[in-house]
C-alpha cells in the first residue's frame, strides 16, 4: 500500500535511488551493458549521454535491392531478411523506449512510485519481455538460414567465380552482419526487461513492508488533533475548483442515485427473472440449502443484471453532470459500482422479504438483513479510500482518521453479524468460531491504531474484507456454473438429447460436463487470486490486469510459462488423442482390410504410427511453450547420467522394442518359447512384449531378452507346424507292419496334412527293441498339443488291437 511519508526519514524506506547499494548495482549493470551495445552499433551522443539502460537501435545493413533475387533470404521479396528487418527493428526501438521511461520512472527522486503504478510498470516490462523473446525467436531462424548460405557460397572467392556469385556473397555477408547485430540487441533487452523486473518486484516489497511497519502519530496524542486543524487549509483545497474531490457533490449525488437504482430495480429485475422462467425456490424450515441450490442460478442473474444497472446508470450520469468523468475519482466509483451491484442483486434474493431466508429461517434472515448493503457500500468506501490516498485528496491525518473510522467499523460489522448468527440453530457450528475470529481481528485493530500503526490496521481489514468479499463473490459463481452444465448436460435434458442425436453418449457428456466444470473453477480460482493480490482493491481494471498477467506469464531461461501455453498445452494433447484414435481406427478397419499384411505387420505399423504420432506432438508442445535444443541441454545432461547409473535396462527394452518393430522378428500372433515357456505373442509394445499362456494367463517379457537371448518361433516361417513321436516296439515285431499301422494312423487324422505326406523312419535298434520316429506335418502349430494327445490314443489302440507291446520313447 503507497503511503506518504510523515517524515523524510521514512521516505526513504520506499525510494530507490542510485546513491543506495542496490541503486549502484543495477546502475553499473545497465552500464555494462550500454558498453556491449555501443560495441555492436555505435550509439548517438544524446543517447550516450543520458543514464539510460538500453542501446541506441542498430541502423539498417547498406543492401541493394535491385540486385536481391528471390532465392536470397536477404532480398527483398517480402520473404528475406530486409523485408522484415524494418519491422524488427522498430518493434527493438519501440522496446528501447519503454525500457528506457520504465528505468527513469523508478529513479525519479521527486515522486514516490506507488503500487499502481508500480503495477503498470511491471505490465509494460513483461510485454517488452515478451516482445524481445518472440524477436530473438524470429531473428535466430533469419540467422541460421543465412548462415547456411554462407556456407554454401564459401567464405571467399573461387578463381573465375561469377560476378553475381560475388556479389551475392558480399550481400550475404552484410545481411549476416545485419542479423547478429539485431539479435545481440534482442537478447540485451531482454536481459535488462528481466532485470527491470526484479527491481520492480524488489521494489513492490520495501514498499509494502515500508507501509506495514510504518508508525504514524497516535489518535491519543494531541498532536495528531493539532495536526489535522493545521491542515484545514489543504483539505478544502480539494474541494475547492482545481482539487481532486472539486466535483465531490455530483460525485455523492451519482453514488446515491446508482444505489437507488439498483434498489429500486432489483425487485422488478427479479419479477421479471420468475415470468420468463428462471427457477426460484422459497425455502422451508428443513430445505434452505435445496433452496439455495434450486435459486442459485436466478440469484446470480439477478446480480449480473444489478451489475449492468449500476453501470449503465453511473456512467450515465459521469457523462451528463461530470466533467471529465469525474476524474480519477469517478473512474474509480465506475470500476466499482459492478461490484457493488452484483453484491446487492445477489443478495435481495436470499435476504429479501420474499427470498430464500423468509420462511425458511426467518431468524438468519433477521440476523443477516442489511449485510449485502453494507458489505457493497464498504467495498465502495475502500476503494475511494485507496484512491484518496493516491491522489493525496487529503492531508495525512484526515486521511489516518478516515482509515480509522473505516477500520473500526469493519471490525464492529463484523463482530455483530457473528454475534447475531450465534443465536441461530442452523449457525451455531460456525458462529462461534467466526466471532472469535473477528473479535481478535478487532482487538488487534483496537491495539494497532492506538500505537500509531494505522496502516497495519487499514490494510488487514481491507484485504480482509475483499478476500471474504471474493470468495463470495467467486462460490457462487462456481455454484452457478456447475448447476447450469448439470442442467445443459442431464440426461433427457434439451441440449443432451439433441447432443446424443449427434452421437455422443451420456457418458461423454458427463465426461464433458466435469471438464468444464473443472475449468470453470480454475478461472474462478484464478479470479480470487487476482483478487487477493490486490491489497483490498475492488478494480475492474486492476483485477483484469492481474488476471491478464497470469495468463500471459513470463519467460524464464527462454522457456514461456504462462496460463495460456498450459491451456493451449492441454488442449494440443486432448485433440491429438482423439485425432490419434480416429486415425488408427480408420488403418485399422478401413485400410487394413484392403492389404494383405498379417496381423502382425499390422499391429507394428499401428505401434509404430502412434509412437511417432505422439514424438511430434511431444515436440509440437515444446516448440509452443518455446522449448529449443538449448533449453533441453541440461535434461540431455541429466538423462545421460541417469543412462549411466541405473536407466540401462529401460533403454536397452526402448531400443529393443524398435528393432522388434523395425525387423518384426516376433510377431503378434506368433507361437514362441522362451525360457522353456511356449505362449502366444499378444501385444508388444515400447518396453516389453505380452504371451498368452495355455492357462490363460500373460507373461510378461523384456524386449530385450528377444534381442539377447534364444527364442525359438514356431510360426515364423509359416502357419503350418512339424509333429515328431518316437515309439520303441519289440524286435519280434514286423518293421513294415508297424510302419503302415502309424502311417495308418496318422491318414485318418484331419489335422495332418496330406502334403508334405507323413513318414516314418527307424532311428535306433536296441538289444529288445526298435525305435521308430513318425513326423506328420499340421495344419496349425498350436495343434500341437491336441494332435499328439490324439494320436497316442489312436496308436495305443491299433497297436493293442494287434496285440503287439508298444511305448513312447
Amino acid at each position: 500500500m503507497t503511503r506518504r511519508p510523515a517524515a523524510p526519514a521514512s521516505s526513504d524506506l520506499s525510494r530507490w535511488r542510485p546513491g543506495t547499494s542496490s541503486g549502484h548495482a543495477l546502475g553499473c549493470f545497465f552500464l555494462v551493458l550500454g558498453l556491449l551495445c555501443a560495441a555492436v552499433r555505435p550509439v548517438s551522443p544524446a543517447l550516450a549521454a543520458a543514464p539510460q539502460p538500453a542501446a541506441q537501435p542498430a541502423k539498417d545493413a547498406p543492401k541493394d535491392a535491385s540486385k536481391d533475387t528471390p532465392s536470397d533470404p536477404g532480398s527483398n521479396s517480402g520473404l528475406g531478411w530486409t523485408a522484415v528487418s524494418t519491422s524488427i527493428g522498430h518493434q527493438l526501438d519501440d522496446s528501447a523506449t519503454v525500457l528506457r521511461q520504465v528505468f527513469a520512472t523508478l529513479n525519479r527522486k521527486d515522486v514516490n512510485t506507488g503500487n499502481s503504478e508500480l503495477d503498470d510498470l511491471s505490465s509494460q516490462v513483461q510485454k517488452v519481455q515478451q516482445n524481445t523473446q518472440d524477436a530473438v525467436t524470429q531473428i535466430q531462424s533469419y540467422d541460421s538460414i543465412t548462415e547456411s548460405f554462407l556456407k554454401i557460397l564459401g567464405p571467399k572467392a573461387a578463381e573465375n567465380e561469377d560476378p553475381s556469385v560475388t556479389a551475392q556473397r558480399q550481400r550475404m555477408q552484410q545481411n549476416s552482419q545485419s542479423v547478429k547485430s539485431a539479435l545481440m540487441r534482442a537478447k540485451l533487452y531482454n536481459l535488462q526487461a528481466q532485470q527491470l523486473g526484479t527491481a520492480i518486484n524488489a521494489r513492490r516489497t520495501r514498499l509494502q513492508h515500508a507501509a506495514l511497519s510504518e508508525r504514524t502519530t497516535s489518535p491519543l496524542a494531541p498532536r495528531f488533533w493539532n495536526t489535522l486543524l493545521t491542515e484545514r487549509a489543504e483539505n478544502r483545497y480539494s474541494l475547492h475548483a482545481g482539487g481532486v474531490l472539486s466535483d465531490w457533490l455530483y460525485l455523492l449525488i451519482g453514488c446515491a442515485i446508482t444505489f437507488l437504482a439498483i434498489g429500486l430495480s432489483s425487485p422488478l429485475i427479479l419479477r421479471l427473472l420468475k415470468r420468463c422462467g428462471a427457477h426460484f425456490r422459497t425455502a422451508t424450515e428443513d430445505s434452505v440449502k435445496e433452496a439455495l441450490s434450486g435459486s442459485i442460478i436466478a440469484i446470480t442473474l439477478n446480480g449480473a443484471l444489478e451489475a449492468l444497472v449500476a453501470t449503465l446508470v453511473w456512467f450515465i450520469w459521469a457523462a451528463a453532470a461530470l466533467p471529465d468523468g469525474g476524474g480519477p475519482i469517478g473512474a474509480i466509483i465506475g470500476e466499482t459500482v459492478p461490484v457493488c451491484g452484483f453484491i446487492i442483486g445477489a443478495g435481495l434474493p436470499i435476504f429479501g422479504r420474499s427470498g430464500v431466508l423468509a420462511q425458511g429461517n426467518p431468524g438468519e434472515r433477521k440476523a443477516l438483513r442489511g449485510v449485502d448493503w453494507i458489505l457493497a457500500i464498504s467495498v465502495l468506501m475502500l476503494d475511494l479510500l485507496r484512491a484518496f490516498q493516491a491522489q493525496d485528496a487529503f492531508g495525512q491525518t484526515l486521511q489516518l482518521l478516515l482509515e480509522i473510522a473505516f477500520s473500526i467499523a469493519i471490525a464492529l460489522c463484523a463482530v455483530d453479524t457473528f454475534r447475531r448468527l450465534g443465536n441461530q440453530n442452523d449457525t451455531r457450528g460456525f458462529a462461534p468460531s467466526a466471532l472469535g475470529v473477528s473479535s481478535l481481528l478487532l482487538a488487534v485493530t483496537i491495539i494497532s491504531i492506538l500505537l500509531g500503526y494505522v496502516a497495519f490496521a487499514f490494510t488487514l481489514n481491507g484485504w480482509l474484507l475483499s478476500l471474504g468479499t471474493g470468495v463470495a463473490i467467486v462460490t457462487l459463481l462456481g455454484l452457478c456454473w456447475r448447476d447450469v452444465l448439470d442442467r445443459l448436460f442431464s440426461e433427457g435434458g434439451f441440449f443432451s438429447r439433441r447432443l446424443v442425436q449427434l452421437g455422443l453418449t451420456q457418458r461423454r457428456l458427463s465426461q464433458i460436463g466435469v471438464i468444464l466444470s473443472g475449468l470453470g473453477n480454475v478461472l474462478l480460482l484464478l479470479l480470487l487470486f487476482s483478487i487477493a493480490q490486490t491489497d483490498g482493491s475492488f478494480s475492474v481494471a486492476d483485477i483484469t490486469n492481474r488476471l491478464w498477467l497470469l495468463f500471459v506469464g513470463n519467460t524464464i531461461h527462454g522457456v514461456k510459462i504462462s496460463l495460456d501455453t498450459v491451456v493451449l498445452a492441454i488442449v494440443l494433447l486432448v485433440v491429438a488423442y482423439y485425432a490419434i484414435r480416429q486415425t488408427r481406427g480408420w488403418i485399422r478397419d478401413r485400410f487394413f482390410p484392403t492389404t494383405r499384411l498379417d496381423i502382425g505387420s499390422r499391429t507394428s505399423i499401428l505401434s509404430i504410427f502412434t509412437y511417432c504420432s505422439w514424438i511430434l506432438v511431444g515436440l509440437g508442445i515444446l516448440s509452443l511453450a518455446g522449448v529449443s535444443v538449448q533449453n533441453l541441454t541440461w535434461v540431455v545432461s541429466a538423462l545421460s547420467v541417469g543412462i549411466g547409473f541405473g536407466l540401462q535396462s529401460i533403454v536397452q527394452n526402448f531400443v529393443s522394442g524398435v528393432i522388434l518393430m523395425a525387423e518384426r522378428p516376433v510377431r503378434v500372433g506368433d507361437m514362441v518359447e522362451i525360457a522353456g515357456t511356449r505362449g502366444d505373442v499378444k501385444r508388444i509394445s515400447i518396453r516389453a512384449t505380452d504371451i498368452g499362456l495355455s492357462d490363460g494367463s500373460t507373461m510378461i517379457v523384456p524386449n530385450s531378452q528377444f534381442i539377447t537371448t534364444s527364442i525359438k518361433n514356431a510360426t515364423l516361417s509359416g502357419a503350418t507346424g512339424v509333429l515328431t513321436l518316437t515309439f520303441k516296439i519289440p524286435l519280434t515285431t514286423d518293421p513294415e507292419k508297424a510302419k503302415a499301422m502309424l502311417l495308418e494312423v496318422a491318414a485318418h487324422r484331419d489335422e495332418v496334412l496330406a502334403t508334405p505326406s507323413p513318414k516314418v523312419r527307424v532311428s535306433a535298434i536296441a538289444g529288445d527293441s526298435l525305435t521308430m520316429t513318425l513326423s506328420v506335418a499340421l495344419v496349425s502349430a498350436r495343434d500341437g498339443g491336441s494332435v499328439q494327445d490324439s494320436i497316442l490314443f489312436d496308436v495305443f489302440r491299433r497297436f493293442h488291437a494287434e496285440d503287439v507291446a508298444i511305448t513312447t520313447a
